[in-house]
């Protein structure tokens, strides 16, 4: 299998992210780390987010439409040409000694599990 390494830019922080060739769809497929199991944050502190993980209990939708991952949150900043970003809500912020933020997602919180779901299972 065909594989590349792209190098991202995610306001300061750098990521490796790797790509696999997929035959059926003839093309690069990115295969992102799961940033809820082993979170990565920017140099200020931010959480490193993939766009489809479900949304947290701070998410705030941009428009009327309600707000069910981190793409369609007010508060999350889309990296160009990827799907990762930066969540910008204040609860989410991490310490500027490593510390993360104290919080729990939606399916969390409807759950009960006490364990992050990223909503790739």
């Amino acid at each position: 299998m065909k594989q590349t390494v792209r190098l991202y830019d995610v306001e300061g922080t750098q990521l490796e992210i790797h790509s696999y060739y997929d035959e059926l769809a003839q093309m690069y497929i990115e295969t992102y780390p799961d940033f809820i199991e082993t979170p990565v944050y920017t140099k200020a502190g931010a959480p490193i987010l993939f766009a489809g993980e479900d949304a947290c209990v701070y998410g705030e939708p941009l428009g009327g439409e309600p707000c069910i991952d981190c793409g369609s949150c007010r508060f999350y900043r889309q990296t160009p040409n990827t799907l990762m970003g930066v969540c910008g809500h204040a609860e989410k912020q991490c310490d500027r000694k490593g510390r993360e933020p104290e919080g729990v997602s939606k399916i969390e919180a409807d759950r009960g599990t006490g364990q992050a779901q990223s909503g790739r299972d």
